[in-house]
């Protein structure tokens, strides 16, 4: 019982005192905002100019063209952005293309790009399975941008 009369007492000082802050316009603490995470890419298997990535999908075979895109709030304001991507598997991730150059409009809201590789070769070179993408803006060691997709190696039909 003693305990109980404690907290109660404990929680009564602490409300008077928090009272008597307020009352007195002492600035009260406000949270801080937590950093937004990095903005979603979009996957799909065709781009179109106006809307980004169109046909939306993450799971691209060997005969499928992969189209990404990002929307942003305010245009980036640099003219290059750097992409990396990586395998996923288990806790391990394997860089299988380093971050590298691409330019962007700098005063553009949509930045979207078609690999310029065929999926047929991105299966040979990285096999199938889970992959994220990341895209950084020069100088950046957070991603500005992130997205996963998956390789899928399906067998021709005999």
């Amino acid at each position: 019982m003693g305990w109980a009369a404690a907290a109660v007492g404990v929680l009564a000082v602490a409300f008077l005192v928090g009272r008597a802050g307020s009352e007195a316009g002492l600035p009260s603490p406000t949270p801080s905002p937590s950093t937004a995470g990095p903005l979603p890419i979009t996957f799909g298997t065709a781009l179109d100019a106006a809307t980004g990535a169109i046909n939306p999908t993450t799971r691209f075979r060997a005969d499928d063209r992969i189209a990404y895109s990002v929307s942003t709030e305010a245009a980036p304001g640099v003219d290059t952005i750097l992409v990396e991507i990586v395998r996923l598997g288990g806790d391990a991730e394997t860089v299988v293309q380093e971050p590298s150059r691409q330019g962007i409009v700098a005063s553009s809201r949509l930045i979207g790009f078609t690999f310029a590789v065929p999926t047929s070769d991105l299966l040979t070179a990285w096999g199938a399975g889970d992959y994220a993408m990341r895209i950084y803006l020069p100088g950046s060691a957070d991603p500005f941008a992130a997205g996963r997709f998956t390789l899928v190696d399906t067998p021709l039909a005999s």
